[in-house]
């Protein structure tokens, strides 16, 4: 695959595939699905770089694919960086911290996942995901980056607060 600027784009092997999901699962949030806290789940949401039962897989491939963009950790070798990036800056944490921040506490997937919540957050995760590809290449292990841009807009708000409040 060749990219915009003509730089030979190779796929990651079922290798990497595995090795990035191994890490990824690791992580405690992860181990249980998004949605229904299900442990151990096998199938994810590239859409929202959510961790999610194969239960649930099928509630987000009947919303369609415009909506939840599902594969299996698992039996899928077709993954693409990007693809693999979203869910590196996604994960299961990151999302409940968004859409908790957002004011999106609904449970329902159709609801949850129609919400204005879950649209910003879809775009946060392509943005991210093609800033780790522009960073770090195809480089297997990298640190998400959404917890450095979740402090960095935090202490901008409390910047501004402070000075609104001392302005009058």
């Amino acid at each position: 695959k060749v990219t915009r600027q003509g730089i030979q784009m190779s796929q990651p092997s079922k290798t990497d595939i595995s090795s990035i999901f191994k890490k990824l699962r690791s992580s405690p949030q992860n181990k249980v699905c998004f949605d229904c806290g299900a442990n151990n789940p096998t199938w994810a949401s590239v859409t929202y770089g959510v961790f999610i039962c194969i239960d649930c897989s099928g509630v987000h491939r009947g919303m369609g694919v415009h909506i939840s963009f599902i594969r299996s950790t698992q039996l899928d070798t077709n993954w693409t960086w990007i693809q693999l990036r979203a869910m590196q800056m996604g994960g299961n944490a990151n999302a409940l911290q968004f859409f908790q921040q957002h004011g999106c506490n609904v449970t329902e997937s159709q609801q949850k996942y129609h919400s204005r919540a879950a649209q910003m957050y879809k775009s946060k995760i392509v943005e991210l995901a093609k800033k780790a590809m522009t960073q770090h290449g195809t480089k297997l292990h990298i640190e998400s980056s959404f917890a450095d841009e979740r402090k960095r807009s935090s202490s901008t708000r409390s910047e501004e607060d402070f000075f609104q409040a001392h302005t009058s």
